[in-house]
C-alpha cells in the first residue's frame, strides 16, 4: 500500500505540479483530488458489517438466499444472474465506495470474490487483497497469489457452481494452471493499475476516450 500510495503522490507532483488535482464533477465544476495526506484505509468486511448487520457470518455459496433477502428488504437493485461474489460486489458498490472520493484503500474482502489470491486469516475467509480507489472509482487492484494446488482447485470448483448458476463472465477451471503450481510457485504478488484511469485523474478529463491515442471509431453510416 505504501508503494502504491508513494508512486501516485509523486505522479501527481511531477506531472502538475502539487499533489493535489482536480476533476470534472458533473455540471458542478472541478472537485479537489488530493493524494498529499496518508491515504485512507478501510476494511471491507468490517464496513460491511457495520452497515448491514444481518450479514451472514459464513460468506461462501450456501450464504446467497440470505445475500437475496438483504438486497431484496433493503431495496437495492442488482442485475442477473444472482451470485454470492456479485451480490457482496452490490453492497461494496452500494455501501463502502461512495466513501472513496479522497484516495482510498479497501482491505479485508470476503476470500470468495477473489479465488486467486491467498487468504490473510486461518479461517480461510478474508482475502490477502487490497484495491485504491479514488472519485468512486478502482484504480488498482492488488494481491497475494495463491500458490497452493490444492486450494486453487477447490476455488476453481466453487467458481464452477457460479458458472452453473448463469454468470458466463466466470472463467472455466485452469487445470494446467493447477498442474503447474504442482512443480512451485515461490511467493508472489500481482499488482495492476488502470492507467487510462490514472490519466484521465491527472489530466482533469472526464472521458476515458480523451486519454487514448488512437481511439476505436464508430464506422460511418452508409
Amino acid at each position: 500500500m505504501q508503494m502504491t500510495e508513494d508512486l501516485l503522490r509523486s505522479m501527481a507532483e511531477k506531472l502538475t505540479g502539487s499533489a493535489a488535482v482536480s476533476v470534472p464533477e458533473n455540471e458542478a465544476g472541478l472537485a479537489p483530488i488530493d493524494f498529499g495526506p496518508a491515504f485512507r484505509r478501510i476494511d471491507v468486511m468490517q464496513n460491511l458489517r457495520e452497515n448491514v448487520p444481518e450479514l451472514p457470518q459464513n460468506l461462501d455459496e450456501n450464504s446467497l438466499p440470505k445475500l437475496q433477502e438483504i438486497l431484496e428488504q433493503r431495496q437495492i437493485p442488482v442485475a442477473q444472474p444472482h451470485t454470492v461474489p456479485r451480490l457482496l460486489d452490490r453492497l461494496i458498490g452500494y455501501y463502502i465506495e461512495p466513501q472513496c472520493v479522497q484516495p482510498t484503500f479497501l482491505y479485508g474482502h470476503p476470500a470468495i470474490m477473489s479465488p486467486l489470491a491467498k487468504c490473510a486469516d486461518g479461517e480461510q475467509t478474508v482475502a490477502a487483497r487490497i484495491e485504491l480507489f479514488v472519485n468512486g472509482k478502482e484504480l488498482v487492484n492488488a494481491y497475494e497469489e495463491l500458490n497452493d494446488p490444492n486450494q486453487q482447485r477447490a476455488k476453481f470448483q466453487a467458481q464452477a457452481l457460479e458458472r452453473d448458476q448463469g454468470d458466463d463472465e466466470v472463467p472455466l477451471p485452469d487445470a494446467a494452471f493447477c498442474d503447474a503450481l504442482e512443480a512451485g510457485l515461490p511467493p508472489t504478488a500481482g499488482w495492476g493499475m488502470g492507467v487510462d484511469r490514472v490519466i484521465a485523474l491527472l489530466a482533469g478529463v472526464a472521458h476515458l476516450r480523451e486519454t487514448i491515442a488512437f481511439p476505436i471509431m464508430r464506422p460511418l453510416a452508409k
